[in-house]
């Protein structure tokens, strides 16, 4: 009989126990506070950075609805945002943090938290620990907990996590069906990318990815790398305080794009520089592309109303000539980005924002004429452009061989990097290239070496230097093992 009464006493203890550390505490709760600080000190800081969170949110959610009203669905990438927000939270992470010193057991607080950190980086430990916490104080707390919670799991492969939390968000949305359309084709598309992200991860590729090195890479984000056949020059593009200027975009905040070169010595990169101001200005200045000889570059530049269109310049000697513009037929009054051109100069495909396309970006071609004028673009067709955004094209030098970076398809999540064969006169469905080149976050701008035994492309890898980094693929010979090293300088 005794031993009884100790199991119930200790069973008891236990649930006891659980239900004190799971309790949701008002802030101002005198029986849970923190004695160290003073309650009116913690009120202050909770009130200052609320005050600061909601208009940091209210600035995320009005551009969420701005972009769902345009596209018609939601955001499929975290950069979609553009940093919405971003300053504002940013500016209430220090007082709401404060403020959990003194009562880290409301649910409300963490939720906040959470969310800011998510912005910030998801992949900190403090987002995760901050929506679980919030989600084990609170587990209605706010609606959209568990889709944060979910995509949080997501974008750190927790492939089961993530899918349990969307569901239970879906099973909120379905309350009201008509009503939370574009939300639920948005939170099924993110189980399926799970899905996908967990098959593609239990069946790695044979390949070597490699982090650049911190001569390459930066706290901020570098992105659409051009190699030269030779793979001793690289060209890319990067967002950095000293680009010329030093002035930041009004649309997402980070400063303008510059673009940057390397060579290497002795098998090794060399400190990345930036190109003259031939060819970086005080605006968005970005690699588009390398011709295979190495003599031309090309260039994305964004002039105010413009809306992005593309340069080409050639090299003379040592020296990169001032850049011209590509004719009508390319540049329009909508955004066109990067750029491959054929190893003959036949044929040149690029990427095209336009009312008329398939989707927000999409990929077009076109040919030379007669006169050695590019002729006419054609949208490429619906088997490579979806409803989603397509960038980052890039023609291998065998002619029939086109990669790019997608968020439909069967992607993980994010752009995820695709190829497609040119066969029987029409593109063949696209490949997602697979784990560990692809991840549940943005994966993009991929090209090819000149001896096709290794790739370079842009990505959002945990344990990366800053946002965007730029990664080297090896393709393995023999079957071993695929191998991730985030932060080794690659030789």
């Amino acid at each position: 009989m005794r031993l009884i009464n100790k199991i119930k006493s200790l069973i008891f203890l236990l649930f006891f126990c659980h239900s004190i550390l799971s309790q949701n505490y008002a802030f101002e709760d005198q029986s849970f506070l923190n004695k160290k600080h003073d309650i009116k000190w913690g009120l202050k800081k909770l009130n200052e950075g609320t005050i600061l969170y909601e208009n940091g949110r209210k600035e995320f959610d009005d551009f969420k609805r701005t972009y769902v009203g345009l596209n018609k669905y939601y955001p499929v990438s975290r950069r979609d945002y553009r940093k919405s927000g971003f300053k504002v939270l940013k500016e209430a992470l220090g007082p709401l943090t404060d403020a959990n010193r003194v009562n880290a057991k409301n649910a409300n607080l963490n939720y906040m938290l959470g969310f800011i950190w998510f912005t910030i980086d998801p992949l900190k430990q403090e987002t995760i620990n901050a929506f679980e916490t919030a989600y084990s104080l609170d587990p209605n707390i706010n609606p959209d907990l568990t889709y944060w919670l979910g995509w949080t799991y997501h974008l750190n492969s927790r492939w089961d996590d993530g899918i349990k939390y969307y569901n239970l968000y879906l099973t909120f949305l379905k309350q009201r069906e008509k009503a939370n359309v574009f939300a639920i084709d948005d939170v099924k598309k993110k189980i399926i990318e799970c899905g996908l992200g967990k098959s593609y991860s239990s069946k790695p590729e044979n390949v070597h990815v490699t982090n650049l090195g911190p001569k390459i890479n930066s706290p901020f984000p570098e992105y659409k790398p051009s190699i030269s056949t030779d793979e001793e020059t690289i060209f890319f593009t990067g967002r950095r305080p000293e680009s010329i200027g030093g002035k930041r975009a009004e649309n997402d905040n980070g400063f303008y794009e510059d673009i940057y070169t390397a060579v290497k010595s002795d098998g090794k990169w060399g400190v990345a520089k930036p190109l003259n101001k031939s060819i970086n200005t005080e605006f968005h200045d970005a690699t588009a592309g390398l011709s295979f000889d190495g003599s031309t570059l090309f260039i994305y530049r964004a002039r105010g109303d413009d809306g992005g269109d593309l340069y080409e310049s050639n090299l003379f000697g040592l020296d990169w000539g001032n850049p011209n513009k590509l004719n009508k037929n390319i540049n329009t009054r909508y955004n066109e980005s990067s750029v491959s051109v054929s190893t003959d100069g036949k044929h040149l495909f690029f990427v095209r924002s336009k009312e008329t396309g398939f989707g927000g970006e999409d990929i077009y071609f076109s040919e030379l004429d007669l006169k050695g004028e590019w002729g006419p673009a054609k949208n490429i067709g619906p088997e490579i452009n979806t409803k989603y955004s397509e960038e980052g094209v890039y023609l291998h030098p065998d002619g029939v061989t086109l990669y790019y970076s997608g968020k439909g398809n069967n992607s993980m999540g994010g752009y995820d990097i695709f190829k497609s064969t040119f066969e029987n006169g029409k593109w063949q469905s696209p490949v997602n290239l697979g784990y560990p080149i692809n991840g549940p976050d943005d994966d993009a701008f991929f090209v090819v070496s000149g001896s096709a035994n290794c790739a370079y492309f842009a990505s959002e890898k945990p344990g990366g230097y800053g946002e965007s980094d730029i990664y080297k693929i090896t393709f393995l010979a023999h079957k071993q093992d695929s191998i991730v090293n985030l932060n080794t300088n690659d030789t």
